[in-house]
């Protein structure tokens, strides 16, 4: 992977001028606050009751704030962080409330746990497999986002509608991590 696609949700985000713009583009609600880091960074730079979500999310996965129902119901589910989830976890959550609201279909987090097995990666990082090849909720997913997960997004204010995900990693079947906020 070259530096150039590295460091291209990055140029999305580092600046005032490219902040505001992602702001514009992604439909950011004027009571929430977005910050760019780096990888681990937001362990320090987080506040209460913030959420960290990958630059990825937004670009490649739909993401919105405040979150879509399916996305944060899957996250509170497993008891995951948005900053656990491989880029293709987020993407299948935001398609699947994309086409609940587009499509005024009623699926919910369930349904997408009926149609893909939770997974563990090295580390902490959790991707979908699907049960069952020939039934998949979204087609066309790429095989990696290797190398685009190093940007992320504190995401402070009004970023949920009264019902968040956790903010602190966590591990399914463990201690919900949300916070106060």
């Amino acid at each position: 992977m070259t530096k150039a696609t590295k460091l291209r949700l990055r140029k999305l985000v580092d600046t005032d001028e490219a902040m505001n713009k992602f702001i514009v583009d992604y439909n950011i609600p004027p009571n929430v606050s977005l910050e760019h880091c780096k990888m681990g960074e937001w362990h320090i730079k987080r506040g209460t009751g913030a959420v960290v979500i990958p630059v990825l999310a937004f670009v490649e996965g739909g993401m919105r704030i405040p979150m879509g129902p399916v996305t944060r119901g899957y996250l509170r589910h497993f008891r995951l962080a948005p900053t656990q989830c491989a880029g293709n976890v987020l993407r299948i959550l935001g398609c699947v409330d994309a086409l609940n609201e587009k499509m005024g279909l009623r699926l919910t987090h369930h349904d997408v746990n009926w149609c893909y097995n939770l997974q563990k990666l090295k580390g902490k990082t959790y991707y979908m497999r699907s049960r069952d090849d020939r039934i998949r909720l979204i087609q066309c997913l790429p095989d990696s986002n290797k190398g685009l997960n190093k940007d992320f997004l504190i995401v402070s204010g009004e970023w949920h509608d009264g019902d968040p995900c956790p903010v602190v990693e966590g591990e399914p079947g463990g201690v919900l991590g949300m916070e106060e906020g």
